[in-house]
């Protein structure tokens, strides 16, 4: 496995997809493309990560398949953590995002110019453990819990699904990749993770056992049966405006191709860029997505379930009762 600077490797892809333009989009207007095979051509710069395989598995499948009439560009740039992403939304950088949901709304109601697109990532959050006796969260009370990625919304979520239960477990914030050497060498024995770091660890340490899922518990309590809004895809508002058609295409197309995969996300990882498996094995991917859950879904249409999962993330803070500003969530005039 390649060390970080991997994750800090800028990644320029050029995919042709469909529509004419309608008019410059923010990353064109506001930077170079940085393109060099069609640089006379307008661009779209997406920032994602390549650990968020499964949310963004049917927009690479929708970009690759879709009609060629070589109208734009699309280049791909890393993120490399969530402080990262938070950053580059609070900048406007870029016309879309591969993200957390979370992080989306936290950087709107401070002023980033995005809008919620689709939802695309619903069941990620697992617990691994070397000890068949702590396989639910709740066998950490009064001991300390590994947990990736810092800033993970799956902590302030039991904390607000347990009522209190998990208050004495102690959650500890670690880099993915440090993490994941940690479980891989033995050093730390539980943890809990999103896939596909779920699938990479497992496959490296036999003794490690697959426990609790946050995705479930969350649907037992809340009744959202697709599980947790957890992650998806956002666009600048600018964008959204002087390209509205392309953004439509992007997410019709999208949601067509989530459809398709949902049987057998696996037939779309030949879609996903080569440089993802500088992160993660095209096995490890493969085995991935049979734990994850592949749906997308227009996210004004669930804007309550939204909401409900916003509330318990904000719980405490000024912010947790308020409803979400309808400008917030993108929908196509």
């Amino acid at each position: 496995m390649h060390g970080r600077n991997t994750i800090r490797f800028i990644l320029t892809v050029s995919l042709l997809i469909t529509l004419v333009s309608e008019g410059a989009p923010a990353s064109s207007r506001n930077q170079n493309s940085g393109n060099t095979n069609n640089s006379v051509l307008p661009s779209l710069t997406l920032y994602t990560n390549g650990f968020a395989t499964g949310p963004q598995l049917a927009l690479w499948r929708a970009i690759k398949q879709g009609r060629i009439q070589e109208n734009y560009t699309i280049q791909v740039k890393w993120w490399q953590d969530l402080d990262e992403l938070y950053g580059t939304l609070l900048a406007g950088a870029g016309d879309f995002w591969v993200g957390h949901t979370d992080i989306f709304v936290k950087a709107a109601l401070q002023g980033a110019p995005i809008q919620l697109l689709l939802t695309t990532g619903w069941r990620k959050f697992y617990l691994v453990s070397t000890d068949t006796n702590t396989l639910h969260i709740k066998d950490f009370k009064n001991k300390s819990l590994a947990v990736t990625p810092p800033g993970s919304p799956a902590v302030p979520i039991l904390r607000a699904l347990a009522d209190q239960e998990y208050d004495d477990v102690s959650f500890v914030f670690e880099p993915p990749l440090t993490l994941l050497k940690k479980l891989i060498q033995g050093q730390t024995t539980a943890a809990l993770l999103p896939e596909p770091l779920v699938t990479r660890a497992l496959s490296a340490n036999p003794r490690l056992v697959l426990g609790e899922n946050v995705a479930e518990l969350y649907t037992k309590q809340s009744g959202y049966l697709r599980g947790m809004p957890i992650a998806g895809i956002a666009v600048n508002r600018e964008t959204a405006r002087t390209c509205p058609e392309i953004i439509a295409w992007i997410a019709k197309e999208t949601m067509k191709q989530a459809r398709i995969l949902a049987p057998s996300p696996q037939q779309g990882v030949d879609d996903l860029p080569q440089a993802f498996q500088a992160l993660m094995p095209r096995d490890v991917i493969e085995a991935s997505l049979q734990r994850e859950q592949l749906d997308a879904a227009y996210s004004y249409e669930i804007k309550s379930e939204i909401e409900a999962y916003m509330k318990m993330i904000l719980s405490g803070s000024k912010d947790a009762d308020a409803p979400l500003p309808a400008r917030l969530f993108w929908q196509h005039q």
